[in-house]
């Protein structure tokens, strides 16, 4: 089969083309009305210390502190994976339809933390704010219940980000275009393969 021979089957076919990619836009277009609504919320939690060890070895003190902060961080962020602290936040915040399944956590660096959380309303995140350090300096002081070093990790979070966090309407506009002309694509060479135009020709 010659090139043009190939264009001249979308070009018979195009109202076929056209017609599918239309009916993946309309689709993209309803998702997008009828998506249920969704608020993301990101909170900064930064690894701190309680007090300051006196020390003569000030050089190696501050390297040995950025390793043991990167190592605590790296702890926090399993335990935001542990359903019993997940369970204390959900408590904390007073907000039983909060989406906490939704909860993820990562470091960003040595002391800097990332918590994000969605729900379908602003006001199912309650107060996370507070609740997400809250749990877990309760965990991190229960740590230090036996040696009770005065140095010992504090966690502070600063002041939640929230956006709307549904699809956007480019996003699906593009994907429905994009699938479209996926499936419209194959749609008219299937309708060209077992259609009666290419049994004639043969």
């Amino acid at each position: 089969m010659e090139f043009r021979d190939f264009c001249h089957i979308f070009f018979t076919r195009r109202n076929l083309f056209f017609g599918v990619v239309f009916g993946f836009v309309i689709l993209s277009l309803l998702v997008f009305r009828f998506q249920p609504m969704r608020y993301e919320s990101d909170l900064l939690i930064n690894v701190a210390r309680s007090g300051m060890r006196e020390t003569t070895e000030y050089t190696y003190d501050q390297f040995y502190r950025l390793q043991a902060d990167e190592r605590f961080a790296d702890t926090v962020v399993r335990w935001l994976e542990e359903p019993s602290i997940l369970e204390e936040i959900r408590s904390r915040a007073e907000a039983s339809d909060l989406a906490i399944e939704a909860l993820s956590a990562n470091r960003l660096s040595s002391q800097v933390i990332h918590v994000r959380y969605r729900a379908r309303r602003e006001s199912d995140f309650g107060r996370m704010a507070e609740a997400v350090p809250a749990a877990l300096n309760e965990a991190s002081a229960r740590i230090n219940e036996a040696s009770q070093n005065p140095d010992w990790f504090i966690l502070v979070a600063d002041e939640p980000v929230t956006r709307d966090a549904r699809w956007s309407f480019g996003i699906l506009l593009g994907l429905g275009i994009f699938f479209g002309a996926f499936f419209a694509f194959w749609t008219v060479l299937l309708s060209w393969y077992f259609g009666s135009e290419r049994n004639d020709n043969s």
